[in-house]
């Protein structure tokens, strides 16, 4: 037999069980705690390739097995036809150009001089070529009709043979086409001094 005291105890246990149960009318039910946010993600930058940096430290001088060489196409003032000779480094390093390419005609397959080397003309420059960065020389070359024949000695030439200024080693550039073998006044061709492009 249950005495007095046992079933206070119970009923207080009854009332403490129901405050811990469900809600009432009338009073809101507990939310279950929201889901942490998922955490954003940065996408990896990308990635570009580039040329190898010029550091600005020495260089030295731009050699014919690391510099591309061509020409553009001519473009004609009165008796002259005027070109740019073009120097691409396309080495992985920095080098220079100094002062004026050397230039002569040449002809055969054995690449024979033709006539004088170009005569330079006007002030010398000094260009630091960033790999894949180019410059520019003009040259400067007189139509052979422009002189009388015996001054000139007109002889066909395949193209020219540059050296790259304040540097070593020749490239053969295409130019075909009569040039003079003597060496008339005024000169034939005259070379410019190198530019940045």
């Amino acid at each position: 037999m249950v005495g007095p005291r046992e079933a206070g105890v119970g009923a207080a246990l009854l009332l403490l069980l129901a405050g811990c149960g469900t809600a009432g009318p009338g009073v809101p039910a507990p939310r279950p705690p929201a889901p942490a946010p998922a955490a954003a993600t940065t996408p990896p930058p990308a990635t570009t390739a580039s040329a190898p940096a010029d550091d600005g430290g020495p260089a030295g001088p731009c050699t014919g097995d690391t510099l591309d060489v061509s020409a553009t196409a001519p473009r004609t003032d009165g008796p002259v036809a005027v070109a740019d000779l073009v120097f691409r480094n396309t080495g992985s390093a920095p080098c220079v150009l100094d002062g004026y390419p050397g230039v002569a005609f040449v002809a055969g397959n054995e690449g024979t001089r033709v006539g004088p080397r170009a005569a330079i003309d006007g002030p010398r420059a000094r260009v630091r070529l960033a790999p894949g960065a180019a410059a520019t020389a003009p040259l400067r070359v007189r139509a052979t009709t422009s002189y009388p024949e015996a001054d000139c000695v007109p002889e066909q030439a395949r193209g020219l043979r540059v050296a790259p200024p304040g540097g070593s080693g020749g490239t053969f550039v295409p130019r075909p086409g009569p040039v003079c073998s003597a060496d008339p006044a005024p000169p034939q061709a005259t070379v410019g001094s190198v530019a940045a492009r």
